[in-house]
């Protein structure tokens, strides 16, 4: 059954803390979590090339406590302020992003889908990354395609007037990212760091797909969502085990919608639902079906996925799940169900293999 919430969020101010200790011993004493405004602090200094070990002290107590929307918060917001922004005006925008984290090392499902999403009308500012925790990562299927990826702002900005679609390379919009990165490495376990990436977007995207690798993550990442108040319409998925809709079975949906008046300060309201592909006719499938590979195989298969036709598998249907969650969320349909049938519909055209070419060499030619 859906639950409806409403909340109403105004934006802090920042204050900048000389050093990692005071957050530290807040955490070692354990009588309360650290706030918005100090994990924003903490994390502006991190962002700045904190010492080693206090970063990775902070990281470890901050898993140890379970970090709160409100820590999130302000994590989310020193980021986005050390980021290389990409300023594409009042245009709204689109992402499809996952944290990753699921193993199931699957086809690029949310980079595909993209791509059908931007075909069938939304405009697209795609964050992502290389490859971590898979076979192969946004970057590493969109390079293997012919896309260029390390655009700078200015380049993804004439990208997107010019096909309606951009990739936005983390370590050139989050170069502060390189400070983080070796204390990562050494720690060897999950941080933070890991859910940060798809609610970070350069762009200030305010709409946006966000799967989740577990399910524990949904309420933590909407509320940050809400706490930093950029996004007007969200979803945060939970798949059968995938951060990512699919065929395997029902997903969890985590739905924000600001409903305040253009201009207003933002209020959301919030529902939690299940969505099961069954109820739009398509049909199960197994986690088989899904699988990709290295990047040429996943860049072949993305191609395939792609063409037109009213033909259909699993790797298809995945495509047009996210990529009609996407043009629910962007506004061009009122409903899931419609919108995946306005994704089918393009699939079919033809249109996203058309737009795949234009965007490949449209991303050389900067």
């Amino acid at each position: 059954m859906a639950t409806t919430s409403t909340t109403s969020k105004t934006t802090s101010s920042t204050t900048i803390s000389a050093g990692l200790k005071p957050y530290i011993e807040t955490l070692i004493r354990g009588d309360r979590h650290l706030t918005g405004e100090e994990t924003e602090a903490a994390f502006t200094e991190i962002l700045q090339g904190a010492d080693e070990v206090q970063v990775g002290s902070l990281l470890t107590l901050l898993r140890a406590r379970q970090e709160t929307p409100d820590e999130i918060a302000g994590m989310v917001r020193a980021m986005n302020t050390a980021c290389n922004k990409v300023d594409l005006g009042d245009l709204k925008l689109l992402d499809i992003v996952g944290t990753g984290g699921d193993g199931a090392d699957t086809i690029n499902i949310s980079t595909a889908s993209v791509v059908l999403a931007a075909a069938a009308g939304c405009i697209v500012a795609k964050a992502g990354n290389r490859s971590v925790s898979s076979r192969c990562g946004s970057a590493d299927v969109l390079e293997a395609l012919g896309v260029k990826v390390d655009l700078t702002p200015e380049q993804v900005k004439e990208c997107v007037d010019r096909v309606r679609i951009a990739f936005m390379f983390a370590p050139i919009n989050h170069p502060a990212m390189k400070f983080v990165a070796p204390v990562r490495k050494k720690l060897g376990v999950r941080t933070c760091f890991n859910i940060l990436g798809p609610m970070t977007n350069a762009a200030g995207a305010q709409r946006a797909v966000i799967g989740v690798f577990d399910p524990e993550l949904m309420p933590i990442m909407a509320g940050a969502l809400q706490e930093v108040g950029r996004v007007d319409h969200a979803v945060i998925i939970h798949g059968c085990g995938l951060d990512e809709i699919s065929p395997l079975g029902p997903s969890r949906i985590l739905e924000i919608r600001n409903t305040a008046p253009s201009g207003e300060p933002r209020v959301y309201e919030t529902k939690d639902f299940e969505f099961d592909p069954l109820d739009i006719g398509i049909q199960r499938c197994e986690l088989s079906d899904l699988k990709g590979g290295g990047p040429e195989e996943n860049a072949e298969k993305f191609r395939q996925v792609l063409l037109g036709g009213d033909h259909s598998d699993a790797k298809r249907d995945s495509v047009v799940l996210n990529a009609g969650m996407g043009c629910y969320i962007y506004g061009l349909a009122s409903s899931i169900e419609e919108g995946c049938q306005l994704s089918r519909t393009t699939l079919n055209s033809g249109k996203a293999t058309e737009l795949l070419q234009q965007w490949i060499e449209v991303s050389k030619q900067l």
